[in-house]
């Protein structure tokens, strides 16, 4: 009797003689951009879209928005099932309580699971400058102040009579 040998069972055999490593998951981090928060306690918009070079199971996105050495703000997006070349968009806002005027750098990292080790792409930066204001209801006040301010000196803007003139 003849014995053959398939070749899955070949493929097997050979599986557990030379095992082939895992493909690790890849991507790149398209944009990051910040926009927003131009008066103290208003909302800052943050914006990131990734790209998928295989698949990725199980990531986050972890943000940092520091200035100097002050970390004002962590927030980290579960992101879900990408397959090759697919891309996702994350969008998520923080307000700015107490911030000082500043450069403020913005800082994405894109990681397996739940690490912050930027094992998938980044550390991916960009900047944001924060000047604190008035805020529109004092900004409104100070116009309001002024203009009944000019209407009452209205008189001293009028053009001089004709027999006055030179």
């Amino acid at each position: 009797m003849k014995k053959t040998i398939s070749l899955a069972a070949i493929l097997a055999l050979l599986g557990a003689l030379l095992p082939i490593p895992a493909l690790a998951a890849g991507g790149t981090i398209l944009y990051l951009v910040a926009w927003g928060g131009y008066a103290p306690d208003t909302t800052v918009y943050v914006q990131t879209t990734v790209q998928a070079t295989s698949r990725v199971n199980n990531s986050n996105l972890y943000y940092t928005i520091s200035l100097d050495s002050t970390l004002y703000t962590i927030h980290t997006t579960s992101l879900p099932r990408l397959n090759a070349w697919e891309t996702y968009t994350d969008e998520w806002t923080t307000v700015n309580t107490g911030w000082p005027e500043g450069d403020y750098t913005i800082t994405v990292c894109w990681s397996t699971g739940n690490a912050q080790n930027c094992d998938i792409d980044g550390p991916v930066t960009t900047s944001y400058h924060f000047v604190p204001t008035l805020g529109w209801g004092w900004t409104v006040a100070a116009a309001g102040i002024l203009l009944v301010g000019i209407w009452r000196r209205r008189r001293e803007f009028e053009p001089a009579p004709e027999r006055d003139r030179p």
